[in-house]
């Protein structure tokens, strides 16, 4: 079974289906820069980027599995296994650049509602590919392989919005925030297999992080900081609690084994 998932070239296809998502909003970006558009115009052209992959990732997943299952999509059960307690920190890592920057008061309705609407394709189609689609991919490399892998995957393919000219410290942070949180997320859709809390998330960390008023420039660094501190505790909690649950399923297999 192994070698024929193998045979697929599951870890050259994701590395692809990555580059693929990277290279279709960088060419919408240069368009939409070389005609001139102004910041609204920039993410519309983003959207429909990030559209079109998420038709591609869909379709794609439909025939794999048309109930989706196998890439996460599974019935919420908040009270089983205390989930809470492993989606709470989300919040309070979506809150906290709002919280530090305030709410930009001079959003019209329209741009709200585009915020919205880009945020939810980008946390969709992200969270489709990284942990869903290359996570069915590569599961017969273990998790640990999966964890690793698409961590820095991750973190590498979203260098690029930290290295827009600025200065070391502040890339740096970036680009380690980056690494971590995609650690986080691989190591949420290992402990439960559902891969919704997680686009909500990332829905709900893009949309007020760019409502986010603009007094968070100057407090960028502490920001940032802030949120890796939360990222690395949060990180070490989940591997610890990650670990304990193999152990136990381990054990739960050689009594009944």
């Amino acid at each position: 079974m192994k070698e024929n998932v193998a045979k697929g070239r599951p870890i050259l296809f994701s590395i692809m289906l990555g580059i693929l998502l990277t290279l279709l909003v960088a060419v919408a970006s240069t368009v939409a820069t070389i005609a001139k558009f102004e910041d609204t115009g920039i993410m519309v052209a983003q959207a429909c980027a990030f559209l079109v992959m998420a038709v591609i990732v869909t379709l794609y997943m439909r025939k794999r599995d048309r109930s989706l299952s196998i890439f996460g999509f599974n019935k919420l059960h908040i009270r089983k296994e205390k989930l809470a307690l492993y989606y709470i920190p989300l919040l309070i890592i979506a809150l906290v650049q709002p919280i530090m920057g305030g709410f930009n008061l001079e959003l019209t309705v329209t741009k709200i509602i585009l915020i919205i609407v880009f945020s939810l394709l980008v946390g969709y189609t992200e969270e489709s590919i990284f942990r869903g689609i290359i996570r069915e991919r590569l599961q017969f490399k273990g998790p640990v392989f999966y964890i690793v892998f698409s961590s820095i995957f991750f973190g590498i393919l979203h260098m690029a919005n930290a290295l827009s000219g600025k200065d070391l410290l502040s890339t740096s942070l970036q680009v380690i925030n980056a690494l971590l949180i995609g650690l986080i997320l691989a190591l949420l859709i290992e402990m439960t297999n559902n891969i919704i809390p997680l686009i909500a998330f990332h829905f709900l960390f893009d949309a007020l992080a760019q409502m986010t008023g603009s007094v968070i420039e100057e407090k960028e660094v502490l920001a940032v900081s802030i949120l890796n501190m939360i990222y690395l505790l949060y990180g070490c909690y989940l591997i610890v609690v990650l670990s304990r649950m193999k152990k136990l399923s381990i054990k739960n297999n050689q009594i009944t084994g």
